[in-house]
């Protein structure tokens, strides 16, 4: 299926029967997103993992290498499952 998203300073298309999911973590900002990744590198963000319910950087920082850990495992097994439908 092919996606044409609307996205600022951005412009392009991909087809999603050849992209990856990828958890993308940004130290500094202590935030994790996971995305689509096409095969020419674009990603698309789907969703902000957060582990607290404050706005607090403490709380995020608490949290950080949990999300990082839950955002790789959830891209894995995205990804093993997708594996397994594309392939069979």
């Amino acid at each position: 299926m092919k996606i044409t998203p609307k996205l600022e300073y951005v412009s392009g298309s991909f087809d999603t029967d050849n992209c990856e999911m990828v958890s993308v973590s940004r130290y500094k900002y202590k935030t994790v997103n996971l995305c689509i990744r096409s095969e020419n590198g674009f990603l698309v963000p789907l969703a902000e993992i957060k582990l607290y319910d404050s706005e607090l950087y403490v709380d995020a920082d608490a949290t950080f290498e949990d999300a990082k850990a839950f955002g790789e495992e959830i891209a894995k097994r995205w990804n093993k499952q997708t594996n397994k439908t594309i392939t069979q």
